[in-house]
């Protein structure tokens, strides 16, 4: 799984990280995974992301081990290009497997706004940004682990609301949410600040 992403700093800035997942799956177990390297093959930009700080996501049985948060020096913009994944697991065997990225036309503003008003919030839609359409409220803990990701109903209502219960209502602990808006193919995403709402 690959995804191009911007995310939004507590200036408000947005810079531009690199989702890359694989579905490691090893005769030996999950504990087996090593690490995975990912390469600009024009560039010769190299990220690596060992066993100690990969990221794991289950998606109904299959587990997808990465990282969402790689960024360019400088954080300038992501080059397009061919990539190449290599996996590794303890034993030093690799899979290989190449990508491409093409830059996505990202919306100028959010493609979201939310709000929290005492015991409700609101999420206003930007109507300039209608190709990030699928939105996701991102619920974490105190410990800003997550707890839930809830996907609003694709309705294109331009303001969505509710009641800060009514999220206690699928994470009893949730303390911040966070916004995430993708594309309609998911290939890009928008990732802005986490709001508390306590």
């Amino acid at each position: 799984m690959v995804q191009l992403l911007r995310v939004q700093g507590p200036t408000g800035a947005f810079a531009e990280r690199l989702s890359v997942f694989v579905y490691f799956d090893d005769a030996d177990g999950a504990a087996d995974f090593n690490s995975i390297t990912v390469t600009h093959n024009a560039t010769g930009l190299v990220w690596n992301i060992s066993h100690d700080n990969a990221l794991v996501r289950l998606r109904g049985n299959d587990r997808w081990t990465g990282s969402n948060s790689l960024a360019s020096p400088g954080d300038a913009k992501l080059p397009s290009g061919t990539y190449t994944v290599t996996v590794t697991d303890l034993a030093g065997n690799e899979s290989v497997k190449t990508f491409n990225l093409i830059q996505p036309d990202f919306p100028e503003y959010a493609p979201v706004h939310f709000t929290v008003n005492g015991d409700s919030w609101t999420l206003e839609r930007n109507s300039t940004t209608s190709s990030f359409s699928r939105t996701y409220l991102l619920m974490y803990n105190a410990q800003m682990q997550l707890v839930y990701s809830w996907m609003l109903p694709d309705d294109h209502e331009s303001t969505v609301s509710g009641t800060i219960e009514t999220l206690r209502s699928y994470a009893r602990d949730v303390s911040s949410v966070q916004c995430y808006t993708e594309n309609v193919d998911g290939s890009a995403g928008v990732l802005l600040i986490p709001v508390n709402i306590e």
